[in-house]
């Protein structure tokens, strides 16, 4: 017998529903509403009656609509035994600049104003997570529970205007709440640790935004001439010709600044050797 997922319709619209699984739906009070997500859901009519709604579920790989359950069904098939000898070849390691391939062809679908391709995009996002959340679990390191488990606490804690009993009447209070949150849960890190948790994977002139305003805030003095954006692509033109490879070799110098400034070796940028 199929099993059967009951749900009134004042849950319906945050559960995880598992297309796979008849669900019947309860407590009915806006039709239009409920047949209107329900189609969209298992894509196909579903009609109210009596203020409740029978769906039946389809356990095919091939029907019009898939749901979340459908995702972790395929990859498990693709990961599992018998299963796709490239998608179970992968590793960590493998699959890591996929995810920052993908968030960048996010960001240009994003620019361009293309909703099309920003819904394929988060997609591939999506499954770059699940893909590690997979190979995590096999390994027995965490699961996809765990992953969700770590983020909800952190959005409530850090939301402490929201679930707690901060204010904030605007965007502005609001990250200063959720900066304060932070700060309250990382009270014991080192300045170390914060300049550890700058990635050498970020573009290098991300790292150098982020790198050199942790070390100005711990005292390092900017005592260097002011310079527009042009004189940093002059300057950069420069390396170039020398034989420099930007990336790298900037982002090796953040650290060794960082090094210097962490050991008491400098305290003023213009100190650096």
């Amino acid at each position: 017998m199929k099993s059967v997922f009951t749900v009134t319709e004042k849950d319906l619209y945050d559960a995880l529903i598992d297309t796979r699984y008849d669900l019947h739906v309860t407590d009915i009070a806006d039709v239009s509403r409920a047949e209107a997500y329900l189609k969209k859901l298992y894509g196909k009519d579903v009609k109210v009656a009596g203020g409740e709604a029978y769906a039946e579920g389809s356990d095919s790989l091939f029907k019009p609509r898939y749901s979340d359950g459908d995702l972790i069904h395929v990859m498990r098939r693709l990961t599992g035994e018998g299963g796709c000898p490239w998608d179970r070849a992968q590793t960590h390691e493998s699959i890591r600049k996929n995810a920052i391939e993908e968030a960048y062809e996010l960001c240009d679908a994003i620019d361009a104003g293309d909703v099309d391709g920003m819904r394929e995009e988060t997609g591939d996002i999506l499954l770059q997570a699940l893909f590690h959340c997979d190979m995590a679990e096999r390994a027995g390191e965490f699961d996809r529970l765990d992953v969700v488990d770590e983020l909800v606490r952190k959005l409530v804690t850090r939301h402490t205007h929201i679930f707690g009993e901060d204010k904030a009447d605007n965007e502005a209070e609001a990250l200063d709440r959720w900066e304060e949150a932070k700060a309250k849960e990382k009270h014991s890190e080192t300045l170390e640790s914060k300049l550890a948790r700058i990635p050498d994977t970020f573009p290098a002139l991300l790292k150098t935004q982020k790198t050199v305003k942790k070390l100005k805030e711990a005292g390092l003095e900017l005592d260097v001439p002011e310079a527009g954006v042009k004189d940093v692509l002059i300057a950069a033109c420069g390396a170039l010709k020398s034989g420099a490879d930007l990336e790298p070799d900037l982002i090796k110098e953040v650290n060794a600044l960082s090094s210097a400034f962490l050991s008491g070796k400098i305290k003023k940028l213009s100190e650096l050797k």
